[in-house]
């Protein structure tokens, strides 16, 4: 061996060394970045939350994943006549014609070229012309390919959405899910993911199905110039290249998903200020600086996270850049002059250079659809995160709207199979439908398993209403939610009226629906302003406004207003049909007693009042109490005001003592309402 070549050997194994010394160093230093963003990760999530994430299956492209994505293609593609089906066709043949086209103008080119090189100048005018006539339908379809793709991805959405909003807004799942923590950023998942998610899908798509179509036409017309085997060794090195890359390749679904809930932790930390801004700010200073420090928190770790991933996709960037872009040309180039320099039949120049444009140009369009192949898995990793964001979401309302997930997110799991074990042949927990409202031997505990009430028992018939009373935590409004089936019921038998029967419920804090004042009142019925028809899944023509001063209800709707001394908000605006932001405009008296009209607008056999009175003064409580009570309306009311007693047959006492006995029931002796 000369000395030359031994030089060229020793230079080369030096590189390979430097190059596979280097990538162990450049994978060290990736994986301490990756356990980095772990531990940011795990410091901004609760214990209990990094429990169910550390059981939670590996965010990464497997049979999980192909599994999960299968489901939501189900939910997305709900039939084969559906209009989705029909999108993707339409998007199957744009990319056929875009590849057709590609073709065309290639050959248009090579044509050019040759007339150019020949100055053949009539054949370069036609050839101009036919470009520009090409370049027509190119436009066309380019422009269309980018608009059916945001077609598919927007139908995805709504499909997704509106199955999401019909699993969430049932059985209560929205309650556990924010009440009971039962699933974590319910509402960026819903919003944020999924429309994440549905752009992905629509990209990969056609990222991967034109690539695939490029190879096949483009390898067929490229065999004419330079034959197959050329070709084939193109494509190993591509298929080198897709190893090696995938082999380096940092956690882009594992990535996407924790940036997905910092993201979320971040946002719900400004949305904990605005819930209890008042809170806050009768103990600012210092409440302000302890929030300001909470917010920069959470922005330290989404901001490192997302240095961190940045520089991870930075070095597989250049790699792929390199290996897919630039490498690749040279290949290309040494594929298709290998044919020319070891070829002993000699080319004409014209019509060589003619071939060589439009080989090249083919051979271009080859090089990048297979690089877009190559790089597929980056978009099926990105995809296999924001799908794991989704899948959860869709398992998690699935199982919460179960007792057992319930019992799970409430996390009295182990509580309720104590009592279980415990009253399983003695008192099971039994629901019943009746004409009344009765509670038997039922025992309540809070989520924490802390017990709140045993062996309570009471029934609440038409006509005799019930005033509970007691120290704040001794379990009152926990008799609400076990009996609106809030919470789950542990042992003893309910007897209620079956939902919808008669059962009307008002809280502390009354919910202002966005809408009309009419809309305040007849809520929960269906506002009359909507964008959509719920059941025949047409569009509406915009969202109309509805003349509603002559509806059947309004009459009504003013009768309550004015018995609860509201009815001036009528002339505040357009009437009843004046629309604002009702939580900002109206004070705590004022939405309490609105809310009480809405009541009375209902006129239920039975109200479970919780306070609902507590921002108004004492004498306006005792009008509203008295208009219930000559209504006929039977209350189960939540009350401190001893005043309020004349208005009820009973009272309930609960001491909130740990042992959970420290109720008693008693009749009262007062004097009737109406005579007082």
């Amino acid at each position: 061996m000369s000395t030359q070549r031994q030089r060229a050997l020793g230079v080369a194994l030096l590189c390979g060394g430097s190059i596979v010394a280097g990538s162990k160093l450049l994978q060290l230093r990736i994986k301490a970045f990756q356990k980095e963003q772990w531990e940011l990760c795990e410091s901004a999530t609760s214990r209990q939350n990094m429990q169910l994430l550390s059981r939670r299956p590996k965010v990464s492209v497997d049979g999980l994943f192909a599994k999960r994505l299968v489901e939501i293609l189900r939910i997305c593609i709900p039939s084969i006549k559906s209009r989705e089906v029909l999108f993707i066709v339409i998007q199957t043949l744009l990319l056929y014609s875009r590849t057709r086209l590609t073709e065309q103008m290639a050959s248009i080119e090579g044509v050019t070229g040759q007339s150019v090189i020949s100055k053949d100048w009539s054949l370069f005018s036609t050839n101009l012309m036919g470009f520009a006539r090409v370049a027509i339908p190119a436009a066309i379809v380019n422009s269309g390919l980018k608009y059916m793709q945001t077609i598919i991805s927007l139908a995805f959405q709504q499909r997704l959405a509106e199955h999401l909003h019909q699993c969430y807004l049932t059985n209560r799942v929205y309650y556990v899910a924010s009440t009971l923590r039962g699933l974590s950023n319910a509402d960026q998942r819903i919003t944020e993911d999924v429309a994440k998610f549905s752009v992905a899908i629509s990209e990969l798509y056609s990222y991967t199905f034109k690539p695939v179509l490029d190879i096949i036409v483009f390898t067929r017309s490229l065999a004419k110039t330079i034959g197959y085997k050329g070709q084939f060794l193109l494509y190993a090195y591509f298929l080198f290249c897709s190893t090696f890359l995938r082999s380096v390749s940092p956690p882009l679904a594992l990535m996407t998903a924790q940036e997905a809930a910092l993201s979320g932790n971040f946002r719900n930390a400004h949305q904990r200020i605005v819930a209890n801004a008042e809170a806050i700010a009768f103990n600012d200073p210092p409440g302000g600086d302890t929030e300001r420090m909470i917010l920069n928190d959470h922005l330290y770790r989404l901001i490192r996270h997302s240095r961190l991933s940045a520089f991870q996709r930075f070095i597989q960037q250049v790699a792929d850049g390199y290996l897919i872009k630039y490498a690749a040309s040279i290949v290309g180039i040494c594929v298709y002059a290998a044919p020319f320099y070891y070829s002993k039949q000699r080319h004409d120049a014209t019509i060589a250079s003619g071939d060589y444009i439009r080989s090249l140009r083919l051979m271009v369009s080859t090089s990048n659809a297979i690089g877009q192949l190559v790089l597929v898995y980056k978009r099926v990793t990105a995809l296999a995160g924001h799908s794991s964001r989704v899948s959860e979401l869709l398992e998690s309302v699935k199982q919460l709207s179960t007792r057992e997930g319930r019992l799970r997110a409430s996390h009295i799991r182990r509580l309720s199979w104590h009592f279980e074990q415990e009253s399983s042949v003695q008192n099971p927990p039994r629901l019943l439908y009746g004409d009344s409202i009765k509670f038997r031997n039922v025992t309540i505990s809070a989520p924490d398993a802390t017990p709140l009430v045993r062996d309570l028992s009471f029934e609440l018939l038409p006509g005799h209403s019930i005033i509970i009373m007691g120290p704040n935590g001794s379990g009152k409004s926990s008799i609400f939610r076990v009996l609106a089936e809030l919470w789950p019921l542990q042992n003893g038998t309910i007897t209620r009226p079956p939902r919808g029967g008669g059962v009307f419920y008002l809280s502390q804090r009354p919910y202002l629906v966005r809408g009309t004042l009419r809309d305040q009142v007849r809520y929960p019925a269906l506002p009359l302003t909507l964008t959509r028809k719920s059941d025949k899944k047409s569009w509406s023509q915009g969202c109309r406004s509805v003349k509603n001063d002559r509806h059947p209800d309004d009459a009504r709707v003013l009768e309550a207003l004015n018995a609860t001394e509201v009815g001036y908000l009528v002339h505040r605006g357009d009437g009843l049909d004046q629309n604002q932001n009702w939580e900002e405009t109206l004070s705590g008296g004022e939405k309490q007693r609105l809310a009480v009209a809405r009541l009375l607008f209902h006129n239920p056999k039975f109200a479970v009042l919780d306070e609902c009175t507590s921002a108004v003064s004492a004498d306006g409580e005792e009008k509203l109490y008295r208009q219930l009570h000559e209504r006929g309306i039977t209350m189960l009311s939540i009350a401190h005001r001893p005043a309020l007693m004349k208005y009820h047959t009973a009272v309930l006492y609960l001491d909130g003592s740990q042992s959970g006995y420290g109720w008693r029931y008693e009749v009262l002796k007062a004097k009737a309402a109406e005579d007082s």
